[in-house]
């Protein structure tokens, strides 16, 4: 357990808390206690004790203790993790991000993850995304709102990068993105600045493909209908905590902010990532489709529709 954020990789992204709820969490289920046995403990919600184990919420010295208590642990060990949640409280007093909190709680895993799995559908992945593109997201997405937030949102995603794209980093993430073709053809615009802004990320992209930890598929429109295209966003990260290994899911869309911890649901969404891998083009098929994009010697689906004229529906349409 860390002693301070001195080594913080995502600049505003309250990592100890997340480590404190993580620990309170294992505990819980070490004394073989349940989050409804805990919330009748400290006289709360259920709710509390979900979102401080999830880290979405901080855990205040008293609780700490109280909790402690209950799970029997060890005076010194308690006194650690009292001391923890100091720290953690005083980094979230001092931090101004304005990240939802289960967002926040995503980074602070990726900081800690060994690998990442990733499949986008509607945008690129953040880990990839040029600083012009990733500006465009928020600027055009209406959140946030001033420009103080937009600068902000985009000094983490930015640090949030460094594991992928840093070659001189000795804590490097694998990672293994599924793009859809969509993704590609979509601009930030319809002016040329913005158009600009598409053809300098699928650049971006190609540079990807020869990273040595990075795997890149793009799922063509060629493969039709597939397995797992009607998510928006999968992240799937797999931790290390010692000996331990575990894989959270991450999911996200405009109406979804889910973590997912059951193992069974994990397993499904990774089969289903698996499936969706088989209907990509493998990695080097991926490399020679971005760069004839990125030339412009790809005729785009659209424009290679048949010109004669259109076969009569059965049902006379």
């Amino acid at each position: 357990m860390r002693a301070s954020q001195r080594n913080q990789p995502v600049s505003g992204i309250n990592v100890l808390r997340w480590e404190l709820g993580n620990e309170l969490r294992t505990l819980r289920m070490a004394a073989g206690k349940s989050i409804a046995e805990a919330a009748r403990w400290l006289e709360c919600s259920d709710a509390k004790i979900s979102r401080m184990e999830n880290g979405q919420r901080g855990a205040v010295a008293r609780d700490v203790r109280d909790l402690c208590k209950l799970y029997s642990v060890p005076a010194q060990r308690r006194d650690q993790l009292m001391a923890l949640s100091r720290q953690a409280m005083a980094a979230d007093q001092s931090s101004a991000v304005t990240i939802s909190g289960k967002f926040s709680t995503y980074v602070a895993l990726e900081s800690k993850a060994r690998s990442l799995r990733s499949y986008e559908s509607t945008f690129m992945p953040g880990m990839l995304q040029t600083e012009r593109y990733a500006r465009e997201v928020f600027v055009r997405n209406g959140s946030p709102e001033s420009d103080a937030e937009v600068e902000q949102r985009l000094q983490i995603r930015m640090d949030r990068q460094r594991r992928i794209w840093d070659g001189g980093d000795d804590d490097p993430l694998r990672a293994h993105f599924i793009i859809d073709e969509n993704v590609l053809w979509r601009p930030a615009g319809v002016d040329p600045w913005t158009r600009a802004v598409r053809e300098e990320q699928i650049d971006r992209l190609v540079r990807a493909t020869m990273l040595d930890n990075v795997t890149l598929q793009i799922v063509p429109y060629a493969a039709g209908f597939y397995e797992g295209m009607e998510a928006s966003a999968i992240m799937l990260l797999n931790l290390e905590d010692g000996p331990k290994t575990s894989t959270t899911c991450y999911l996200e869309g405009i109406f979804t902010e889910l973590f997912v911890r059951g193992h069974s649901e994990i397993t499904t969404i990774a089969e289903k990532f698996a499936k969706m891998a088989a209907a990509a083009l493998n990695p080097a098929d991926t490399r020679k489709f971005l760069m004839r994009v990125a030339r412009g010697n790809y005729e785009h689906w659209s424009s290679a529709r048949s010109s004669g004229p259109a076969v009569a529906r059965k049902d006379g349409k």
